[in-house]
């Protein structure tokens, strides 16, 4: 018997059940199935869309990275070349200018952290006019060496109008140079 003779033999009650049935049951696959491909699409494209902000946050931190990398370049080759010795230095550089300097003390040398040392000099310049001690700090800015001024005072000479008497701190860091602390380290180089 085949399938359409066991169709004709049901009862008109069956017959109308049996296509109500396969009629809401292709109704559900003409909607359910495109409702289930749309949820997956929209699901991946949300999946997408996470994956290409996560590339655009490392494309950003690569760039900062580059420019921290960068930065830190200019850190070492700045310590790359060691800052003379203070007192010849200053003398140096104001002599460039046509400065004096009258006083010089030199400062213990301090530690700073695990890999830099502090050495400093305290200079005193008496009668100084504010062009030349601008010109003076500009250049030991501009020497390339690690050299900073970390205190400065001022006080203004009653004798001229643009005269000063100064007293400075000035600062030249030096990297310290890794030593092998046990035979392990040495046998590696």
């Amino acid at each position: 018997m085949s399938l359409g003779q066991r169709f004709a033999g049901l009862e008109e009650r069956e017959r109308k059940l049996i296509i109500i049935f396969f009629g809401i049951l292709a109704l559900m696959l003409l909607v359910l199935l495109p409702l289930l491909v749309r949820s997956g699409v929209t699901a991946q494209a949300d999946e997408n869309e996470r994956i290409r902000q996560v590339l655009e946050a490392i494309e950003d931190e690569r760039m900062s990275l580059a420019q921290h990398q960068a930065e830190v370049a200019v850190v070492e080759k700045r310590y790359a070349r060691k800052a003379p010795a203070l007192a010849s230095f200053l003398a140096k550089q104001a002599e460039q200018v046509g400065l004096e300097i009258p006083e010089t003390e030199d400062r213990s040398t301090v530690p700073r952290g695990k890999q830099f040392k502090e050495r400093a000099s305290r200079i005193r310049l008496k009668r100084v006019g504010l062009l030349q001690f601008s010109n003076f700090m500009s250049s030991i800015e501009k020497s390339g060496y690690p050299v900073s001024i970390s205190r400065l005072v001022m006080k203004k000479n009653s004798a001229k109008p643009d005269q000063f008497d100064v007293e400075m701190d000035v600062s030249a860091f030096d990297r310290e140079s890794k030593k092998p602390n046990s035979k392990a380290d040495a046998e590696k180089r």
